[in-house]
């Protein structure tokens, strides 16, 4: 079994204050060394339960959140291309979403956002509302990799359901408004509890599919960060109103089909 583990850093468990995102304060190396913890644990949780390879992507803002050498060497690194080229190459039997966060716009998720915090406002495939969980899934589902386990805030693990009813959680904090959360403390027992159920259990957990052509809608918070991106955007790319950019696309091969 070939589990890949993609990381975000705003659902770990002891990220809970907005400055902890800041690369340049103390805060944030902390919530580095939690990143890095959480992952060992994870790591650790696989292969105790079945797993022959665990990959993963240090996905939060490009990465540079953990080093390499500081986490469990029966592991592999990989990028955004090798995660898309294991997938392609049936390389992969499914994922697990550690330190997931809700999508734009959502009440009493921590941090919540889609991609992008400074720029958008809503993302939809569909007409449906994306999440970054959801965003991912949608890639997984068109190799037939399930993803079986979200672990974030208790908002992000709800609203991961809505896409994969039978998808497995598990809620290791408690957002008390946007910018503050409160880990559990017996966030490490959640960690290990829910990785391995899902582990047990992956060929149950269903995909996340939708119809192609498939329209892709992105807004943003402002109007001239739409113009920027038009100016630059392809011609299969409308505009909508001010804020907001159309497209359709045939198939989804990579995770940059779903932006624009």
């Amino acid at each position: 079994m070939n589990v890949f583990i993609l990381t975000d850093l705003e659902g770990i468990p002891y990220v809970d204050d907005i400055e902890c995102m800041d690369r340049g304060t103390d805060k944030y190396l902390d919530a580095c060394r939690y990143l890095t913890d959480a992952l060992n644990l994870a790591i650790k949780t696989c292969f105790e339960n079945g797993a022959d390879n665990v990959y993963y992507l240090d996905g939060h803002g490009g990465g540079g959140n953990v080093n390499p050498d500081d986490i469990d060497p029966r592991s592999k690194k990989c990028s955004i291309a090798e995660w898309q080229n294991l997938l392609q190459n049936g390389m992969v039997d499914c994922q697990i979403e550690l330190g997931s966060h809700a999508r734009a716009g959502t009440l009493y998720g921590f941090l919540d956002h889609t991609l992008t915090s400074k720029e958008w406002f809503s993302h939809k495939v569909n007409t449906i509302e994306m999440s970054e969980l959801s965003l991912h899934a949608l890639l997984c589902s068109q190799y037939s990799v399930p993803i079986i386990a979200c672990i974030g805030d208790e908002t992000a693990c709800k609203q991961a359901k809505e896409y994969i009813p039978n998808i497995y959680t598990g809620a290791v904090k408690k957002a008390e408004k946007r910018n503050v959360s409160q880990t559990y403390k017996n966030c490490e027992d959640i960690i290990v509890d829910t990785v391995k159920k899902a582990l047990e259990n992956y060929n149950g957990v269903s995909l996340f599919n939708t119809h192609f052509p498939a329209s892709i809608e992105l807004t943003f918070y402002r109007t001239d960060m739409c113009d920027e991106v038009y100016e630059k955007a392809q011609k299969n790319v409308e505009r909508v109103n001010a804020r907001t950019l159309r497209k359709t696309i045939e198939k989804l091969s990579f995770y940059e089909d779903l932006k624009f």
